[in-house]
Order: C-alpha cells, then sequence, then structure tokens
C-alpha cells in the first residue's frame, strides 16, 4: 500500500512537472489552474486504476492529493494552484517513499549489523529527500508566485554614502575600470575608500594609489601591511577610519563596473529605519563568447533568480557583499565584520536580522564583474563559501534550533538560514550515496550480499524517477527564471556537478575544525599542457569517475540482472557527476584569452589567492580506498563466477517456511537481505537523488 502510494505521488508529480512546461501554465489563476490540477490528478487515478485495478484505493490518493494542495494553497496564498500541487505531490511522494523504506528496514531483518547499516541508509534518504524539498520548496514559491510586493523607495532620501572597494594582489587594468565606474555614479554626497589589503608587492598597491589620486577627492586610498582578518579585518579598520557622518556603505568587488543609478535607484529603501541592508544581484560580464563560461554564468544567476527572491519573501535574505549597502549603525550594532568568518557578509546579516532589522532585496542588476577563469580558482571560490555555510552553522545553530535563543528572528527566517546552509551538504550524501553504491557493486561483483535494505521490483524505478524529474525541475526553473536556452542551463547543471566534490571537502573540514585552512590546489608549471592543467585540477573528481564506471561496469559482466541494471545506472549518474569536473578543468584552459582576461586570470580575485592556504588532506585516505577498490573489482573480473549449486526440490507435501513475509504492500519478491545472494538477485541499495547547494532539485 505504501509503495503503491509512492507510485501513484510521484507519477503525478511528474504529470504536474510536465505540465508546467507549458509557458505561463505555472502562474496561472486559480480559474484556469484548478480545473488543470483536478485534471491531471484525474488522469493519474484513471491511468493507475486500470493498472492496479483497486478503483477505491485510487480515489481515496486522488483525494489526498487534492486535500494536501487546497491546505497548502491556504498556507501559501500568494501561490498559483499548480504550483501547490507540484509541492503537495512531490512531498506526498516522498512521505510514502519514506515509510514504505522505513517498513521494509523493520520488518524483515534482525540482525543488529543489518538494522544498523540499514537505518543508516534511512537517515540518508530523509536527509536528501528532506533537502530536496527545500529546493523544490524555492522553486515553486519564485517561479508561482501571481503578485509581488514591492518595498517603497523614497527617492528624496540621499544620506553620505561611502563606497568600499577591497582590493588584494589586483591588477591596474582590472581595478582601474572599477573605479572609473564608480567616478562617475550620479550620486550627490559620496566617497570611494579603496582597500588594499596585505598586498606584498608595493608597485601594484602603489600604482593603484596613484589611480585613486588622479580620480579625485571622493576617492581615498589606505593600505594595510600584516593586517590580521582577511577581508572582514581590512574593512573594520576601513570603516573606522571613515568620516563619522557616513551613514550608508557599500561594498564594491575590485572587478566590478557599477551603472551611474545604483545609488539613486538603491539608497531611497534606507529611509525605512527599520532596513539595515540592501542586496542586489551579483552580476557578471565578458560571457557570452564561450559555452564554459555560459554555464558558469548561469549558475551563478540560480541563486540570485531563485533561492534570493524566495528568502526575500519572508525577511531572510543574506548579504552578499559585493553590490550590496548596509547602514553604518547596525554595522556597528552588531561589532562589525566577524574576522573568524570567511564568508562575514551572509553571517553579519543573520547577526542583524535577529536584531530585528529588515534586509530588502532588488532583484534589478546594477553592475557587473568577472568571474573566475580557471577552475582552480573557481573550486577556491566554492571551498570559501561552503566552508562559511558550515562556519555559520556551528556558531550559530543554537540561535536557529533552539526557543528562545534566536532574539528577534522570525521562525521562517530560521527556516531559511538553516536549511541555506545546510544545503551545503547536500554534496556531501551524494559522496555518502557514492561510496554506498560502490560498496554494493563491489559486493554483488563478488557475489556478497550486503547487511543493508534493499530494493526490488517496481520501488528500483522510484530512485531513478524522483532523480531524473528532480534534475528536469532544475534546468526548467533555471531556463524559465534566466530566459538561457536549455543548453545554457545543461551546462549550468554541470558547473554544479563540477563542484560537488570540492564542497564536500570543505562541509568536512568545517566539521571538524572551526578554523581550518583555505583549500590548495596544484601547483602548475609555465608551459603545461592545458590537458594536463585540467587533469591536476581535478584529480580526485577523475578518480571518482573513473572508479564509478569501472565498478559499474564489473557488476553488469559478473551479475546481470534487472536490479544491476536498476544499480548500475544509478553508479554511472554518480560517475557522471564527478566526471564534469575534468570537463570544467579542460574547458576552463580552453578559453580564449583576451588582454583583458589575460590580466584578470592571475589576479587574486579570479585565482582564489589567499594568506594562509592549507592542505586538501581528506583526498589523501579518499584516494588510498578508491584505489583498493579498484583493485578488488580487478580481481573480482578475474575470478570465475561460483558455478550454480544444485538444488533439491522439496516434497510437495512440506512447503518450505517463510520466516520473514515480504510486505503486503510490495508486488516483487520479499527484499530482505540474504547472505549469499545469486547474481539475478543481487540487490539495489540506490539511494534517492541527493541535492547539490546551488540547486540540485526536489524528487
Amino acid at each position: 500500500m505504501l509503495l503503491h502510494a509512492a507510485l501513484f505521488f510521484g507519477a503525478l508529480s511528474a504529470v504536474v512537472t510536465i505540465a508546467a512546461f507549458v509557458p505561463g501554465i505555472i502562474r496561472a489563476r486559480i480559474w484556469a489552474g484548478l480545473p488543470l490540477g483536478l485534471g491531471l490528478i484525474a488522469l493519474v487515478a484513471w491511468n493507475a486504476t486500470i493498472i492496479s485495478q483497486q478503483r477505491d484505493f485510487e480515489i481515496a490518493l486522488a483525494v489526498c492529493a487534492l486535500v494536501a494542495t487546497a491546505l497548502l494553497r491556504v498556507a501559501e496564498r500568494r501561490w498559483s494552484w499548480l504550483g501547490a500541487q507540484m509541492f503537495a505531490a512531490a512531498t506526498l511522494a516522498s512521505i510514502a517513499y519514506l515509510l514504505y523504506a522505513g517498513s521494509i528496514t523493520y520488518a524483515i531483518g534482525s540482525d543488529p549489523v543489518y538494522l544498523v547499516a540499514s537505518s543508516l541508509l534511512l537517515v540518508l534518504e530523509i536527509a536528501a529527500l528532506a533537502l530536496s524539498l527545500s529546493y523544490l520548496f524555492e522553486i515553486v514559491d519564485t517561479l508561482s508566485r501571481t503578485s509581488e510586493p514591492a518595498h517603497p523607495v523614497d527617492s528624496s532620501y540621499l544620506p553620505k554614502v561611502a563606497i568600499q572597494v577591497p582590493a588584494y594582489n589586483e591588477p591596474l587594468e582590472v581595478v582601474s575600470e572599477t573605479l572609473k565606474a564608480l567616478a562617475e555614479l550620479d550620486y550627490p554626497d559620496l566617497i570611494v575608500q579603496v582597500v588594499d589589503n596585505n598586498t606584498p608587492d608595493r608597485e601594484i598597491w602603489g600604482a593603484l594609489q596613484a589611480q585613486c589620486e588622479q580620480l579625485g577627492a571622493r576617492f581615498t586610498f589606505m593600505h594595510l601591511e600584516n593586517w590580521p582578518g582577511f577581508k572582514a579585518g581590512a574593512l573594520n579598520e576601513a570603516t573606522r577610519r571613515l568620516p563619522k557622518d557616513i551613514e550608508i556603505i557599500g561594498v564594491v568587488d575590485s572587478d566590478y563596473i557599477v551603472k551611474p543609478d545604483w545609488l539613486r535607484s538603491v539608497v531611497g529603501h534606507f529611509a525605512d529605519s527599520k532596513v539595515a541592508f540592501v542586496q542586489t544581484p551579483q552580476n557578471y560580464r565578458d560571457w557570452t563568447d564561450d559555452q564554459y563560461l555560459r554555464g558558469l554564468y548561469y549558475s551563478y544567476q540560480y541563486f540570485f533568480e531563485i533561492t534570493m527572491p524566495c528568502r526575500a519573501h519572508r525577511n531572510a535574505i543574506i548579504f552578499a557583499g559585493t553590490m550590496g549597502l548596509i547602514r553604518r549603525s547596525a554595522l556597528e550594532d552588531i561589532g562589525g565584520w566577524n574576522p573568524d568568518i570567511v564568508t562575514e557578509d551572509a553571517e553579519a546579516s543573520l547577526r542583524m536580522l535577529a536584531r530585528g532589522h529588515a534586509g530588502i532585496y532588488v532583484s534589478r542588476p546594477y553592475g557587473q564583474g568577472l568571474m573566475p577563469l580557471s577552475f582552480d580558482g573557481l573550486k577556491k571560490q566554492r571551498f570559501r563559501w561552503a566552508l562559511g555555510g558550515v562556519q555559520i552553522l556551528r556558531l550559530h545553530w543554537r540561535r536557529l534550533l533552539q526557543p528562545g535563543r534566536g532574539e528577534r528572528l522570525t521562525v521562517p527566517q530560521r527556516i531559511h538560514y538553516l536549511l541555506g546552509n545546510v544545503q551545503w551538504f547536500g554534496d556531501v550524501l551524494m559522496f555518502c550515496f557514492t561510496l554506498l553504491l560502490l560498496a554494493t557493486a563491489l559486493s554483488t561483483a563478488m557475489h556478497h550480499q550486503l547487511p543493508i535494505r534493499r530494493l526490488t521490483g517496481v520501488a528500483l524505478g522510484l530512485p531513478i524517477a524522483f532523480l531524473a524529474t528532480g534534475l528536469l525541475r532544475a534546468v526548467w526553473a533555471m531556463k524559465l527564471k534566466t530566459r538561457c536556452t536549455w543548453r545554457d542551463a545543461i551546462a549550468g547543471l554541470q558547473v554544479w556537478f563540477a563542484l560537488s566534490w570540492v564542497v564536500t571537502v570543505a562541509c568536512l573540514r568545517g566539521l571538524l575544525r572551526f578554523h581550518t585552512a583555505f583549500l590548495r590546489t596544484p601547483k602548475f608549471k609555465e608551459g603545461e599542457a592545458s590537458v594536463l592543467k585540467a587533469f591536476r585540477a581535478a584529480q580526485m573528481e577523475s578518480l571518482l569517475a573513473a572508479t564509478g564506471a569501472a565498478a559499474a561496469v564489473v557488476m553488469l559482466v559478473r551479475a546481470p540482472s534487472i536490479p544491476t541494471i536498476a544499480l548500475a545506472v544509478l553508479l554511472l549518474f554518480q560517475a557522471a557527476i564527478y566526471a564534469n569536473a575534468p570537463w570544467a578543468g579542460a574547458s576552463a584552459e580552453g578559453i580564449h584569452l583576451t588582454p583583458l582576461r589575460r590580466a584578470y586570470r592571475n589576479s587574486a580575485q579570479s585565482t582564489g589567492a589567499r594568506p594562509g592556504i592549507g592542505a586538501e588532506t581528506l583526498a589523501v585516505p579518499v584516494a588510498a580506498g578508491l584505489a583498493v577498490l579498484v583493485v578488488l573489482l580487478l580481481i573480482s573480473l578475474a575470478t570465475p563466477p561460483p558455478p550454480p549449486e544444485p538444488v533439491t526440490p522439496a516434497p510437495a507435501e512440506q512447503p518450505a517456511p517463510v520466516s520473514h513475509p515480504s510486505p503486503s504492500t510490495s508486488p516483487s519478491a520479499s527484499p530482505s537481505p540474504s547472505a549469499s545472494p545469486s547474481p539475478s538477485s543481487s540487490p539495489s541499495s540506490s539511494p534517492p537523488p541527493s541535492p547539490s547547494p546551488s540547486g540540485t532539485p526536489s524528487p
């Protein structure tokens, strides 16, 4: 029965997703969305009745879907009916699947090792599906809203503003364009404070100082030598040195070109005394001529087009640093930027919201920067972001979880900040599932059975269906919101996948130590071949991909069966995720270098250079473990399969007893584990899809 329900709601979720692809349908008013939603429920129920011949049960499931949609529509009044039905169906499918998985986990075995291993698998599945639903919530909340309330802007409010431009070892060719654009800002009372932080070469920061002097009285320059606290420490000192009458502080990265109307268009939000910060999207330039850069661009845009609008609906946005404005008094009220957090901007916004302030998100971009031009630099950037998310969780988990500890944080704000940082662990879950699939593949190839719950029959298709539907939603949401092509959206998805391993490393290291070193990547020799550079920048990802693909092939050769094929599909998908890293490395090496790109490629902003870089120690034990696994797979491939044991039929009048009957909800054979299965009955411990932090979708 539970499996039946999971299949019904999973089918409904897929059908609603396909229907939402029709332009404009996802935001259809209730007079159009309600009849369409009822029709889709009826369509699924009618087909399910034909297959199952259980009319009453299918009607009950249809009513359940209808009631859940109606309740969700009441709770989220600004959602369209079809958006509510999409989220309701996916939620019901996830709940039914987890209940089914739990029922067979504890109904078919009592061995302690089996119970522990299967319970851990169930916990991983719960975590993965919960994160997946959080991504789907963002998609539905952003795409299905029928109205968007706007925060009022007082155009006559023009306080004194300081724009801070932090720089570290940046080439003048790049920074000068940023400063010239800031000089063109249409704003009456403004100073620009250029903050050079620990640049060792006096010639570099001296040229920057001379540029500021040439631009006039609006510009001031300060160089900090051996200054602690990284960017946060430098900005705290810069803020201390500002004139006392500065009310609003803006942050602009040293590679951004801002539009002249940025301040006049945005500063008016601060006329509301509750507003502590205003964030505009981070946008980029110089990417349209290269397919890899196009994918990278849209992978960035997902956060600002999908996630930030969703958080803005509940006053839960983050301050993302560049292209953001912050009220000086609010910043000083929380003690300034925290130098212990590598994402000091996002952490500061949480503390400001906890004081009862508001954050405003303006969806129009007012500036464009440059993206990292090497995969090495991109990995360092993503490592820092993920590590910062873990640090925020470690520092503020009581504020987010414990009643009475969140000061003035609302429940929606707590949920958004909690899930927004927990979502980084989606890549850790993906790695755990990869290890589980590799272990299952090895045991299957060697004709052994892992002591863990497995799926059989039609249940094997559920994880694959969840995975396919979720990925389709992510690509669709990116395409719809950013108006990119399907090819560009898929390239954006590939970039997410390419960074999965580095996010995993950041999360695990952040859990082990609060103060951990940044990521160290291989040093490249001058003139080194591009292919070799790409491989060296993605050594662990290449090893994971090769091991997964090899394990899938060996397993299929050694134990061909339907369950093995399903397991191999999931394992090959996991391998493909990590294979995107060497693809990204090779693609980045193939970028055509214009004079601007050549200058920017070696800048700290592009390479991710930071003082105090550390080593990636996690790679060593993982690489050793994968090497051992490859050896075992090769041994299993070289070993002939055992001959089938003769089977002595039991007398007809004495049927064999059944110690653990299979659940009535499963139409397949009993999924209970066996100590020594035959190749045709090899298990499939196929997990549900695990989402990535930048937008991997829900089932």
